[in-house]
């Protein structure tokens, strides 16, 4: 067989461009949720910054408020401070109608004779009529100088000194003998009963030296009788009667009394007047 009757074909010129060329390949299309995310988390964190904005405002607003009825609702001398705080984000209990924690507290608090610390703390708050309360406590504490205060109104000894004395309230008087001084020292503990606050003689000293009921009786007769007996305060005259004395002790150097609240009583105009014992 001849190259006349098979011809080869010819090899393909190297130097033609399209031998060698490689189909361009499509350009690729841009990205685009780079930028999506970019302008959500944008949104993201304007939302964020407004609701901050509103929640601070509100909240300051809403706080301020049920601070000046606290006022207003306890007959407090306008200038009280009454610190509130609302535990938690409040744009959502206010959209649930309740709210879960709210605290207050404030200092030098008139009761009756004396003054105190007060110290509330309420749970399920509803935000709409009726108005009330899951839970609520309140805590009264006393210092010596107000425990001072306080028994004086009902004391039917002479009091020469008193100190807190945990877990005691330790009182110094004197009975007369023969025309003579004789120092006694008792000590009180605090209790609640049916409302009141009860100091009760747990312990007694004459001229320093411990001695019993019976043995002060014995010397001093009907004379000790004031000594003796339990001296009860009634502080509900005091507090709205919608709180109720449950428990009182003395803890380190102040007189720690415990309310509970009656859930009605952000709602009853009677519960927010002084009580009765």
């Amino acid at each position: 067989m001849t190259d006349a009757e098979h011809p080869t074909d010819p090899l393909p010129d190297l130097r033609a461009g399209w031998v060698l060329a490689v189909p361009e390949e499509s350009k690729k299309r841009r990205r685009v949720w780079p930028w999506l995310v970019a302008a959500a988390a944008v949104v993201i964190v304007l939302v964020v910054v407004v609701v901050v904005i509103v929640e601070t405002v509100v909240r300051s607003t809403i706080e301020a408020g049920i601070a000046s009825q606290v006022r207003t609702g306890l007959d407090l001398p306008a200038d009280q401070p009454v610190d509130v705080s609302i535990a938690g984000p409040l744009t959502l209990q206010l959209l649930t109608g309740s709210l879960d924690d709210l605290h207050l507290a404030s200092t030098d608090v008139p009761l009756g004779p004396t003054t105190a610390d007060v110290d509330v703390t309420l749970q399920g708050v509803s935000t709409g009529a009726p108005h009330t309360v899951g839970r609520g406590v309140a805590t009264v504490t006393l210092d010596q100088t107000q425990v001072v205060a306080l028994t004086d109104s009902v004391a039917q000894i002479d009091i020469v000194d008193l100190t807190l004395q945990d877990p005691a309230i330790v009182v110094g008087t004197e009975l007369s003998l023969f025309g003579f001084g004789i120092p006694v020292s008792l000590s009180l503990v605090p209790s609640a009963a049916s409302g009141e606050l009860v100091l009760s003689p747990e312990s007694l000293q004459v001229s320093g030296l411990a001695v019993t009921a019976d043995g002060v009786r014995d010397q001093f007769g009907s004379l000790a009788d004031p000594v003796l007996q339990d001296w009860q305060i009634c502080v509900a005259q005091y507090l709205p009667a919608g709180a109720t004395l449950t428990d009182a002790s003395v803890t380190g150097a102040e007189l720690v009394a415990t309310f509970d609240i009656d859930g009605r009583m952000l709602d009853d105009a009677a519960l927010q007047q002084n009580g009765t014992c």
